[in-house]
């Protein structure tokens, strides 16, 4: 199989090094926010992609190094969803938002059987046709999770099956946005690696 460069920035959501730097955490919390972070760059990346470079300044704050599409995730989320994000990879975004949410303004929550199997429902309506299997289907709560050895099952750990089903949702939407571009005539691609 031939592998080749894509040139925009799908790495900053799908490298896997992100994921198991969230599985090498012991805290749910942790969890919880370091990947609902990945899931805003996403947003990122996809506006950055969508919004034309003449118009970009209007929705950009902050200067130099600092400055973001956006500030907030429901302002990205939204915009996104105005800009063509399809509605289901949306509704998994913004549950994982809303389960981000609890963790960050309550000390004691503690995260329910019901959203974890809301979230995986939710990864799993997100749909990406690339004409072949992917392996990112689903179903997430059938996927096992190699870590230090040993498998997990994305249902018998919290943080194991919540960084599994974000991998599966971040590596679908690349999927879709791969295609998106190129729908656009936008995908730039560089050569083949070796």
């Amino acid at each position: 199989m031939t592998y080749v460069q894509v040139n925009h920035d799908f790495i900053k959501f799908i490298d896997p090094s992100l994921y198991a730097d969230v599985l090498n955490k012991s805290d749910d919390g942790i969890c919880v926010i370091r990947l609902q972070l990945i899931c805003e760059r996403f947003l990122s990346v996809y506006l950055k992609e969508r919004i034309s470079p003449e118009n970009i300044e209007f929705f950009v704050s902050g200067k130099g190094k600092s400055a973001e599409i956006l500030r907030h995730f429901n302002e990205r989320l939204t915009t996104s969803i105005a800009s063509g994000l399809p509605a289901e990879l949306a509704r998994a975004l913004k549950h994982i938002n809303k389960i981000r949410n609890h963790f960050a303004h309550s000390l004691d929550h503690k995260i329910m059987q019901s959203d974890m199997d809301k979230y995986f429902e939710l990864v799993d309506l997100f749909k990406v046709d690339v004409g072949m299997i992917h392996g990112y289907e689903g179903p997430v709560r059938e996927a096992k999770i190699s870590s230090d050895g040993k498998v997990v099952n994305a249902v018998d750990n919290f943080q194991a099956g919540f960084t599994a089903a974000t991998y599966f949702l971040m590596t679908k939407a690349g999927l879709w946005l791969a295609n998106d571009l190129q729908k656009r005539g936008q995908l730039s691609l560089g050569e083949p690696l070796q």
